[in-house]
């Protein structure tokens, strides 16, 4: 009986460490009222947007922060799943919304899309003082090869909140934004 009390007041000791409930995150959705799905045809416009790379320290599901040389590893959030993908099905959302006349996607298709987007993020620091680093070079590369291929980069830092989770996330957030305004699609999109 003496063990069997033992053990169940081991066990309740350990239940009352027990770390807080994780919480598990998304870039995308939530943006607004989805709009109703217009036709697009027998041969639309295809934009694929192909995985985001973003370096490869922080492509991983743990909401980070940077102090100084130090990646700090949030212990009750993460994301839903690794960050480029967060960060690719964001993107193509916010590219979808802005141009309803043609099929952006992020899936792989069959036929070559019409066009196809490039990114690449080459700086995504997000300090524990809520100041955020970003840098990324984008290209959209046209199914026919002789068509002109247009690329760009954009840079800008961004001052928010990082007191907790939802926070980090709402700074990411407006950092997709961003480089979702800064890519600007041909106008045949």
């Amino acid at each position: 009986m003496r063990v069997l009390l033992a053990a169940l007041a081991t066990f309740m000791a350990l239940a009352g460490c027990a770390a807080p409930p994780l919480s598990l995150y998304t870039l995308s959705g939530g943006s607004g009222p989805d709009q109703p799905a217009r036709p697009l045809g027998a041969h639309p416009f295809v934009i694929e947007v192909a995985r985001v790379t973003i370096p490869d320290d922080l492509d991983t599901e743990d909401i980070l922060l940077q102090d100084g040389s130090v990646l700090r590893r949030s212990k009750t959030g993460r994301w839903a799943s690794r960050l480029s993908l967060e960060i690719t099905s964001m993107l193509t959302q916010k590219l979808a919304g802005r141009h309803p006349e043609a099929l952006v996607t992020d899936m792989r298709q069959l036929t070559p899309p019409s066009e196809r987007l490039l990114v690449s993020i080459t700086r995504l620091d997000l300090s524990a003082n809520g100041v955020a680093e970003f840098a990324a070079d984008w290209q959209i590369v046209p199914e026919d090869a002789r068509a002109r291929m247009m690329r760009d980069r954009v840079q800008f830092s961004l001052s928010g909140l990082v007191a907790n989770d939802r926070d980090v996330v709402a700074l990411e957030k407006q950092l997709i934004d961003k480089l979702a305004d800064a890519i600007s699609l041909p106008p045949s999109a």
